[in-house]
């Protein structure tokens, strides 16, 4: 009769052993898993403001060439782009590239907003995760604990 309660207890308590060690496994992994998403996302929006900070520098080469060209054309025929229409539509250049700027700054801005977001959601989603092992560990010690006091009581009994 003792080995039958011992058998019954070392067969519960196994099973118990090996449910908390998978909970354990899946928690760690839930857990690389949030890094490993929070790593990647500050990577992307590293990558991306370099892209920004790229795009940004060439459109402003691109405006200084543009600019440069118009003076040396109006210098070509005797004006000056410092008055009059000549200083018009420098201005109107720059104004363009102060707009198209402000696109690109405000596209970079949504980009990381959404991957913000998207951080977000999945951590969330990964914490529900973890809550609900958490809920099945605590239920499956109790369980545990219910099924090895029935079974040395049904041994007992007999």
């Amino acid at each position: 009769m003792e080995a039958a309660v011992i058998a019954t207890a070392v067969s519960i308590l196994g099973s118990a052993y090996y449910t908390k060690a998978n909970a354990d496994r899946q928690k760690k992994a839930i857990k690389r898993s949030n890094a490993y998403m929070a790593e990647s996302a500050a990577l992307q929006d590293q990558q991306a403001k370099l892209a920004l900070a790229e795009r940004q520098r060439k459109n402003k080469n691109l405006l200084a060439q543009q600019q440069a060209r118009y003076k040396a054309k109006l210098g070509s025929i005797g004006l000056d782009g410092k008055s009059g229409t000549g200083q018009t539509y420098l201005n109107a250049m720059q104004k363009e590239y102060d707009m198209e700027d402000k696109y690109l700054v405000n596209q970079a801005k949504i980009s990381s907003d959404a991957l913000l977001n998207s951080l977000n959601h999945s951590t969330g989603t990964n914490l529900l995760k973890l809550n609900s092992i958490n809920q099945a560990s605590q239920n499956n010690m109790y369980g545990t604990l219910g099924n090895l006091v029935s079974g040395i009581s049904r041994t007992m009994i007999k």
